[in-house]
């Protein structure tokens, strides 16, 4: 379990790099308000149970810069000998973007002068969705390679359609890291108006995007096809044949079952020591954490905790 005493934990991601996982996630101090400051801490372990804190990977930027609001979740990746941390800039803010660091060694971050590197296009999006979250949805970057590029989803909201299935993953990809292309969202069936942080996970032959989301964001659809589904803050898993769907929900696509000792939210599936691990973030009065890794499965429907 990883706690950070003193501060506040948010969203978490993860890099494996040899015997080391590396967790990045938002942190500020408690005598702040929650969701208001964020920066983005680092801690390293070598079991997914013990974490070793380390200086903050990256700050968050000036009042009125590109990043100044506060940080959101992101995602690193290696490609061409160097990594890079993708990360959500004024993600509650009129105009949310996309930013990047890079580093050599994943211990010192440098962000690109060059930043923001993606912003949403009214072309596909929803330039600023209704109360009560009048914002610009464009946040949560998950990075993964596939061809010649490297892409990235985001929470997004398409333009079309009822306000209650808008909720998408917005797509856009890259050659060099710098120099990015704004696509249309990929097809994923209707569940609710806001997926969060989305990821891309492949097992076999089959793609998986998992995301997280609230009971008050389920569409109606939703609520009519499965009326017995406990609502609450979670995460689900869709099933598709490509990076980029169509993407389809098998039984409710929970992931976590609601009897299940700990409910962490905003999770992450991390491939460590041949298995596949969920880990999330606990809110809690006394102390936030994040919670100790639990053992999933890839299924041709979904994923699912190992019992």
């Amino acid at each position: 379990m990883l706690t950070h005493p003193g501060n506040y934990i948010g969203d978490s991601w993860y890099y494996v790099q040899d015997d080391i996982v590396h967790c990045f996630y938002l942190t500020c101090p408690e005598k702040v308000n929650r969701h208001t400051a964020w920066d983005i801490g680092h801690a390293i372990s070598s079991d997914l149970v013990n974490w070793k804190i380390l200086d903050l990977a990256l700050k968050k930027g000036a009042p009125n810069s590109y990043d100044g609001i506060c940080p959101a979740t992101g995602s690193v990746i290696r490609f061409q000998n160097h990594y890079w941390l993708a990360y959500s800039a004024n993600w509650c803010g009129p105009n949310a973007t996309v930013a990047l660091a890079m580093s050599h060694n994943l211990y010192q971050w440098e962000k690109l002068s060059s930043n923001p590197v993606t912003q949403l296009d009214p072309q596909y999006y929803e330039i600023v969705a209704p109360e009560p979250r009048n914002w610009s949805h464009w946040r949560d970057p998950f990075l993964f390679e596939y061809g010649d590029f490297v892409y990235h989803f985001v929470c997004a909201r398409s333009n079309k359609g009822p306000d209650d299935v808008r909720g998408t993953v917005g797509l856009a990809r890259t050659r060099d890291m710098y120099n990015w292309e704004v696509l249309p969202p990929p097809e994923i069936e209707p569940v609710a108006k806001e997926l969060e942080c989305p990821q891309l996970y492949k097992s076999g032959e089959l793609y998986y995007l998992v995301f997280s989301t609230a009971p008050q964001w389920f569409c109606k659809a939703f609520l009519q096809r499965y009326p017995q589904h406990d609502l609450r803050w979670s995460s689900y898993s869709m099933v598709g044949t490509t990076p980029f769907g169509p993407f389809r929900m098998h039984n409710n696509g929970q992931i976590i079952p609601s009897n299940y000792h700990v409910q962490p939210y905003a999770n992450q599936i991390v491939f460590w020591k041949n298995q596949h691990f969920l880990i999330g973030t606990v809110w809690n009065d006394k102390q936030d954490f994040i919670c100790d890794p639990i053992p999933v499965e890839f299924t041709e429907i979904g994923i699912k905790i190992l019992a």
